[in-house]
């Protein structure tokens, strides 16, 4: 959330277990000790700019997970893995950051 912040774009590619972090009903149920809940921290990353993205190899593989627009929060978007490519590989040759969730 600090890079978005601080004006530059920021996405978290959630994939495989990180997908309960957009899935609507998980968040909720995720508590880091500590930390305000999961949920709270997503909002206020969106709130800030940050776009949250689930993304797999493939579409048909998100929607046999049972992921689509329906089930994930809402501005969640959906992506394969040429969609994270196409804004991870500039921003990695720019000295930028590249995390998956």
């Amino acid at each position: 959330m600090g890079s978005a912040v601080m004006g530059a774009k920021a996405f978290v590619y959630c994939t495989m277990d990180g997908l309960s972090i957009v899935r609507k009903g998980e968040v909720e149920k995720i508590q880091l000790e500590g930390a305000p809940p999961l949920s709270k921290l997503v909002e206020d990353a969106k709130n800030a700019g940050v776009k949250f993205v689930a993304c797999a190899p493939s579409k048909e593989m998100l929607q046999q997970m049972g992921i689509t627009a329906e089930t994930v929060l809402q501005g969640v978007e959906l992506e394969d893995v040429f969609g994270f490519l196409n804004n991870a590989l500039p921003a990695a040759r720019q000295g930028g950051i590249v995390l998956f969730v």
